[in-house]
């Protein structure tokens, strides 16, 4: 199928459809595969314990290279390596499962970096940059993943398990909740996650998606009924990558595209907020925490009320951020406090790209105000400043009880 049969089939379904425009656009894109941040692996939290309680506390650990083959021969350097794999693979097998060499290295290691619970060094212990290519050498448990496996209980232990996630896929955690609160039917298909929502905060026809747009996107595809079915089929039908010529920017391949959507269920569903239904292949909000079952407001009637009490109008260039987000609740009267209008600001999508995409930024969660401009704050000295009107809007009469009601959630 050449580029020219792919669009008449794809926006033939429906060609009133901006959704399947934007599809289309997408997956010409180098970047068409959107947001790609953990290797595939499906492990659990157990297993994540197990990989980081038998690292080292305060020295390196030097592990192999490169593939391990069948006649590989360790060295002496790399029997210390060899030790950790085996206590590893003893506590694994107790909850039936095992890793190998490659698998811990390659894949496992990688996505703990990403995620902050480990660093990684060169063969000189230099400290080496997850964003950047290097040849690691060592290893060693962060002081973010000793505050996980050191976590006084359960909640506790979510707590760190969530924040470490939200960091590695950008911050959209809490974006993802509010999707799933717009919908109709709170839920979300591994295709509506791979299709729309992996391309959120990113630019198409020179507009930045916003929660909103991929809400609608979403409801334009289901409305589709079974022929949604035959959209997948075509893209997955163009995507082959051995159609495609060139190296891997040039090619496209609709099994890894959809494998990353399925690794991001399977660690959204390891937080206290999500759970993934494998035989329908459906991420949804989990109806419990601690016991007690979760209502949560829907997100247009907490909207509806933030406008209301601030009186401002709708901007489709600005959209509602939580200050505090819904992943440090830990319980369900914590949860319902987020759920709340005084813990939202309308910014400009330009500004909530910042907050989740700047490592520092998206930590933000204490509001304070330098006369009209909104300040927030990760309580370490890293601002983020919001200019009045042009980045922020609110009623100016309730700044007093914006920063009140943020500092009764944080306990300040």
């Amino acid at each position: 199928m050449n580029i020219i049969e792919f669009k008449d089939k794809l926006l033939g379904i429906q060609p009133a459809l901006n959704s399947l425009m934007f599809l289309y656009d997408r997956v010409l894109k180098d970047d068409y595969r959107g947001i790609h941040k953990l290797q595939h692996y499906r492990w659990d939290k157990e297993f994540i314990k197990i990989i980081l309680k038998h690292l080292p506390r305060d020295e390196y650990l030097y592990h192999t290279k490169g593939d391990i083959s069948n006649d590989y021969h360790y060295s002496d350097e790399e029997y210390e390596f060899c030790q950790y794999l085996d206590r590893v693979n003893k506590d694994l097998n107790k909850i039936g499962k095992s890793v190998s060499d490659n698998g811990v290295r390659k894949i496992i290691f990688v996505n703990l970096q990403r995620m902050g619970f480990v660093d990684r060094f060169t063969s000189k212990k230099k400290l080496c940059n997850i964003n950047k290519k290097s040849k690691y050498r060592y290893v060693r448990i962060s002081q973010k993943g000793l505050n996980f496996l050191n976590s006084k209980d359960i909640f506790e232990e979510q707590k760190h398990l969530g924040t470490a996630l939200d960091f590695v896929f950008d911050g959209i955690v809490q974006d993802i909740l509010d999707i799933l609160n717009s919908l109709k039917h709170p839920y979300l298909t591994i295709t509506e996650m791979m299709f729309f929502v992996t391309y959120l905060h990113k630019s198409w026809n020179g507009i930045i998606l916003n929660k909103d747009k991929i809400v609608e996107f979403i409801n334009e595809f289901r409305n589709l009924n079974s022929r949604a079915k035959i959209v997948e089929q075509v893209i997955n039908e163009y995507c082959i990558p051995e159609h495609f010529s060139g190296n891997k920017n040039d090619k496209r391949d609709f099994h890894n595209w959809k494998n990353q959507a399925q690794t991001m269920f399977d660690s959204l569903s390891l937080m206290s907020l999500f759970e993934y239904d494998s035989q329908t292949e459906r991420l949804l909000l989990k109806t419990k925490l601690n016991g007690e079952k979760i209502e949560f407001k829907r997100s247009s009637l907490i909207k509806k009320e933030y406008f209301l009490n601030h009186e401002i109008e709708k901007d489709i260039t600005f959209e509602l951020h939580h200050i505090v987000p819904f992943y440090y609740a830990k319980d369900i009267d914590a949860l319902k406090a987020i759920d709340n209008w005084q813990n939202l600001i309308y910014i400009d999508a330009n500004s909530h790209k910042i907050f989740t995409l700047d490592k520092n930024a998206k930590k933000a969660i204490r509001i304070n105000f330098k006369e009209l401009d909104a300040v927030l704050d990760n309580l370490i000295g890293d601002e983020v400043v919001l200019k009045y009107t042009t980045q922020i809007k609110y009623k100016q009469e309730l700044q007093d009880r914006l920063v009140s009601y943020n500092k009764s959630l944080l306990g300040l």
